[in-house]
């Protein structure tokens, strides 16, 4: 199976990606919100980004859940002023601009007790730092997906679940794309071929 494109991992890669984005190619951001060590939320995410780079984009996956960053103060030094996002200085820092160079994001999380994960939710508050005193700070343009996973089989039970892990792109601007879930699931090794081919279809979606 060819692996997703996920970068940086080399100089080389670095390279070819700055000749992606200078030549308009779209670039896709996969955002997991599991720290699970065998977490089919981030197969999913990778087959969902595979496709959509055989379709041509550029495409970088981050696990949200592994990164050093903090939950929001509410200390509004965000409102202060339209060019900086935080006053927190940790690894939202890069996150914020790799953002605003993408075209699509796609956020994925596993329920956990009836909603996103404490991750994805810390993610989502410090979106907030999108928000300036001119208004957004999220560049225009911008689409954003949700992708679910969950142990219970039923995949309407959680909807609610998919509106609070796209919150932050709803209040920034951004366009949101219908969300794909994926029930019955406790590991990666539980994925199943014919949601594996969703999810490629998913990522297909996205270059749409």
């Amino acid at each position: 199976m060819v692996r997703p494109f996920i970068f940086p991992q080399s100089d080389l890669q670095k390279h070819l990606i700055a000749l992606l984005i200078m030549y308009r190619y779209m670039k896709i951001i996969g955002l997991c919100g599991s720290a699970a060590p065998k977490s089919s939320t981030k197969k999913l995410i990778e087959a969902a980004l595979e496709a959509a780079m055989e379709k041509g984009a550029a495409v970088e996956y981050i696990n949200i859940a592994k990164l050093n960053f903090k939950g929001c103060l509410g200390c509004n030094e965000c409102k202060k002023d339209q060019t900086k996002f935080c006053s927190l200085n940790d690894d939202m820092s890069d996150l914020y601009a790799k953002l605003n160079e993408a075209d699509v994001i796609l956020l994925g999380s596993p329920i956990y007790f009836g909603d996103i994960t404490g991750q994805s939710k810390c993610f989502v508050d410090r979106m907030y730092g999108f928000l300036g005193p001119a208004g957004s700070k999220l560049k225009k343009g911008k689409k954003a997906a949700a992708l679910i996973t969950q142990g219970f089989a039923d995949e309407t039970h959680y909807p609610i679940a998919a509106e609070h892990l796209t919150k932050g792109f709803v209040s920034c601007g951004a366009d949101i794309l219908p969300p794909e879930f994926f029930g019955g699931l406790h590991n990666a090794d539980e994925v199943t071929d014919a949601q594996l081919a969703r999810a490629r279809a998913f990522g297909e979606r996205l270059t749409e």
